[in-house]
């Protein structure tokens, strides 16, 4: 029996590269999966490989924005299934023109906010209590080691939301854990995909990158997966408030590798 077997998942973000990893994860484990996506099509793929395996999704199209569009997608993945046990808050944005504060641009400012936080909060205060009438469970948001961590290239935007993120989840925790939900926040490095590459496109760049990484890697799609996995699963049964840096080592390496 899988570890989230005839679990019902609201997964946002669920069309792009971590969101589906997490998606396909969750299917492996028996989960069933409303992808939430603000692009149908990406969220109709992610359905598309989860039932091409044996798995049980439903393509939902939301921009985690609009209070009443996550509503009705919430209430139609209720009515598809019966309940809710686990909410994945993984859409957001990390647009490349975030700059320093010197730099602001209001309007991006207010993008990024409303997308990684405000969207973040929507879909808890409506997926939060059919999870609590289910009898509790899981909700797992997607922070980032930025929300602990400065950076030469500064993102202030994007680093400052999803420093609100950790703040919300500890909120979670406290007041939820009454009714059996963990609210817990994961927080990763970089993780290699097209858009991070595009960060550090220079070798040179890569290079000092990775220098910082003691396991040597970028992380992969599938590290995000798995921990996402066991922050949902009954495995994580006594692990709540916390947010968790999934990041190769790079927090704790106090220098560059030297030549």
């Amino acid at each position: 029996m899988g570890r989230l077997q005839g679990k019902v998942v609201f997964l946002t973000g669920g069309g792009g590269v971590l969101g589906r990893a997490s998606a396909l994860r969750f299917a492996q484990e028996g989960a069933r999966i409303a992808v939430v996506d603000m692009l149908k099509d990406k969220a109709d793929e992610t359905v598309h490989q989860i039932r091409a395996n044996g798995g049980d999704a439903l393509a939902l199209e939301a921009d985690v924005t609009d209070e009443s569009a996550v509503q009705a997608a919430v209430a139609a993945t209720v009515l598809q299934w019966g309940c809710l046990n686990t909410l994945f808050n993984n859409a957001g944005v990390m647009p490349h023109q975030d700059e320093s504060v010197l730099e602001m641009d209001v309007q991006l400012w207010a993008r990024i906010y409303a997308i990684n936080v405000q969207g973040t909060a929507l879909c808890c205060k409506y997926a939060i209590p059919h999870i609590i009438q289910a009898g509790g469970g899981a909700v797992v948001n997607m922070s980032s080691f930025m929300a602990f961590m400065g950076c030469i290239k500064p993102q202030d935007a994007y680093a400052a939301s999803k420093g609100a993120i950790v703040a919300l989840t500890h909120s979670l925790a406290v007041q939820f854990g009454k009714d059996n939900i963990r609210a817990n926040a994961m927080c990763p490095g970089p993780i290699e995909t097209e858009h991070v590459r595009q960060f550090f496109a220079d070798p040179a760049a890569r290079k000092l990158r990775l220098d910082r990484v003691p396991l040597g890697r970028f992380g992969q799609p599938e590290d995000v997966a798995e921990l996402a996995l066991f922050l949902a699963s009954d495995a994580a049964g006594w692990l709540t408030g916390q947010a968790i840096t999934l990041d190769g080592g790079i927090s704790c390496n106090y220098f560059s590798v030297l030549e």
